[in-house]
């Protein structure tokens, strides 16, 4: 009997993690054994699985990855096609880019950390964009989500999306303020089998147009959320809220979760980029922030848990569920093992490419002096980057490191729960001095009960 490799997968490997399947449809890895890959290896059409050259284990294998799907029978000579033979990445894995395709935008929103109004970062060029599109795919890169500034009102988007469906890279999120969301962009990607999840910014019910500094904000992302969700896309929301806006954030829930929109994430306002320029401080203080949230998490359940929301890193739950998590409590079981641990997993997961074209932990890094450090794209290549750079050095920096730099972090009882808080928040509170500063945001929410009182709430309701 002779197998290969079903038309949707390939083989793939990394620098330090050799081993792995591609799912082409979805643009998802999966990492698997030595001997499985092995196994595989055997799947090209040409080798006679029931040979007795092949050790019982792999045989085995097979069989299973047959089951599953994984290979098809075949005849003689069926062969793999050139994206499904094995192909090694000269550098360290990432799972996806969030690419920020334009630093333009056509909204002139007040706290926009990146000052897309005035296009502080400007557009890079088509060609610049193209060789992004192939180093993407030389460093194994396989998903992407668009965004910006406003990524829909990029000229040749459409040329940015088509080589990216070239190369095998799938376009898995859209992030947008919906002004340009209408049928001819929804045509335009069903006709190139392309299906994203749309993210669109919507902060909150009657503050979205003041934020925002566009006539008719809401009415315009609401007539978006609708429009998608009556063509089968998959909405998610992010919000941001200020000290005037936090009283409406329960109403805000209702309404995105009666229009179908899947999960919803919120932020405070934070102090830089455009919002710098307000006339008053309007950032919530840390208390006012967390004291709104417990009032949300409480109508959440009333109401149901109707739709995924994350509360920042205050607080997540899932659709219809009694179990809920805290985003910035990370779950260990072995201290050791812990310590060894990237820092930020998420920045390890996912790479952030500015409007300016460099690689970034994370995008709000963007505002900040600290970017200049990073890798520009125009100098360099991202697999380079992913060989050695700082990005990789941050990225990879293990939770040991941030114990052995920051004494007050070492010495908390909360250390190996929150590792010292999200990384972005610590560099935004020093304008990006210490990598390894702490995050007061996440201290007092261990320090000032909050978790407790979470439970608290929760425990009402049943839900643990």
């Amino acid at each position: 009997m002779r197998y290969k490799l079903n038309e949707n997968i390939g083989l793939r490997g990394w620098e330090g993690a050799p081993y792995a399947v591609r799912h082409f449809p979805s643009g998802m890895t999966e990492f698997i054994g030595e001997d499985f890959f092995r196994a595989l290896s055997f799947c090209d059409g040409s080798f006679d699985c029931d040979s007795p050259l092949l050790m019982p284990l792999h045989r085995q294998l097979i069989g299973f990855a047959a089951k599953k799907g994984v290979v098809i029978p075949c005849e003689k000579g069926g062969g793999l096609t050139e994206k499904q033979k094995y192909k090694r990445y000269p550098c360290k894995y990432i799972s996806v880019a969030h690419w920020s395709v334009t630093g333009k935008c056509n909204m002139r929103c007040r706290h926009c950390y990146m000052s897309a109004p005035q296009a502080k970062y400007g557009e890079i060029s088509t060609e610049t964009a193209l060789k992004i599109v192939n180093q993407l795919a030389e460093a194994g890169i396989a998903r992407v989500n668009l965004t910006g500034g406003e990524p829909l009102v990029r000229a040749d988007l459409w040329q940015i999306a088509d080589a990216l469906r070239e190369r095998d890279i799938v376009v898995e999120q859209i992030y947008t303020n919906g002004l340009l969301v209408d049928e001819k962009l929804l045509e335009s990607l069903d006709e190139r089998g392309m299906k994203p999840e749309f993210s669109l910014s919507f902060d909150g019910i009657g503050w979205h147009d003041w934020l925002r500094g566009y006539d008719n904000a809401e009415k315009i992302v609401v007539r978006a959320i609708k429009l998608l969700r009556s063509r089968g896309f998959t909405v998610s929301v992010e919000s941001a809220f200020h000290k005037d806006s936090i009283g409406i954030i329960g109403d805000t829930m209702r309404l995105l979760a009666e229009l179908g929109v899947r999960s919803w994430k919120t932020n405070p306002t934070a102090s830089s980029g455009n919002w710098l320029n307000e006339s008053r401080n309007l950032d919530p203080t840390t208390d006012e922030l967390f004291e709104a949230y417990l009032k949300v998490i409480e109508e959440y359940f009333e109401v149901g848990a109707p739709l995924n929301i994350q509360l920042g890193g205050f607080f997540q739950c899932r659709k219809g569920s009694r179990e809920y998590g805290l985003p910035s409590k990370k779950p260990y079981s072995d201290e050791q093992k812990r310590l060894k641990e990237p820092l930020c997993g998420s920045a390890r997961d996912m790479m952030y490419i500015s409007a300016d074209a460099r690689l970034l932990p994370c995008m709000p890094l963007a505002g900040l002096p600290v970017q200049d450090e990073y890798p520009d794209l125009y100098e360099s290549t991202i697999a380079e980057a992913l060989n050695s750079s700082i990005y990789l050095e941050r990225i990879t920096a293990p939770i040991s490191e941030l114990f052995d730099k920051n004494d007050e972090c070492a010495a908390c009882e909360y250390r190996l729960h929150c590792n010292g808080g999200c990384r972005a928040a610590a560099l935004m509170e020093n304008d990006g001095a210490d990598y390894f500063g702490k995050d007061s945001w996440t201290c007092h929410f261990y320090k000032g009960g909050y978790e407790k009182r979470i439970k608290a709430v929760a425990d009402k309701f049943g839900a643990a």
